[in-house]
Order: structure tokens, then C-alpha cells, then sequence
């Protein structure tokens, strides 16, 4: 026989805003990673990994591009 659990959330305000933006960040960078692979791609470079995808971001991108700063408030 199986079992199963329904389990219901209830978010406050506060945590549904903080839940689309994390959402939200999780869709700019993934579409972010894309482009930037199709940019290497084009250009005749190998792919980056997601892990070399982190580095990057995190290390040479962010610090250069203040206006991307919201990226790390998720």
C-alpha cells in the first residue's frame, strides 16, 4: 500500500517577496549562463562549465558590474 503526505504552505508577504526574487535571480542567471555560453560558442571557444560559470560570475563579472549588485541580495 502507499502512502502519501499533502502538506500545505502558507508563506507571510514578507517570504513571498523573498521567494519571487529568489526565483526571479535563479531565472536571470540561468538565462545569463545560456547567452554567455552562445557567446563562446559563436566566438569559436569552448563551453563553460557551471562551476567555471560560478567562478566567473562571482570573482570577474559581479565585482566589475556594480549594477548587478541585486544578484547577491537573493
Amino acid at each position: 500500500m502507499l502512502k502519501s503526505f499533502k502538506t500545505e504552505i502558507n508563506p507571510t508577504d514578507e517570504q513571498k517577496v523573498r521567494i519571487r526574487k529568489t526565483i526571479g535571480t535563479c531565472r536571470f542567471i540561468y538565462n545569463f549562463y545560456l547567452a554567455h555560453n552562445k557567446e563562446l560558442y559563436e566566438s569559436g571557444k569552448k563551453f563553460m562549465s557551471s562551476s567555471q560559470f560560478r567562478v566567473w560570475i562571482n570573482n570577474e563579472f559581479l565585482p566589475s558590474h556594480p549594477e548587478y549588485s541585486w544578484i547577491k541580495e537573493a
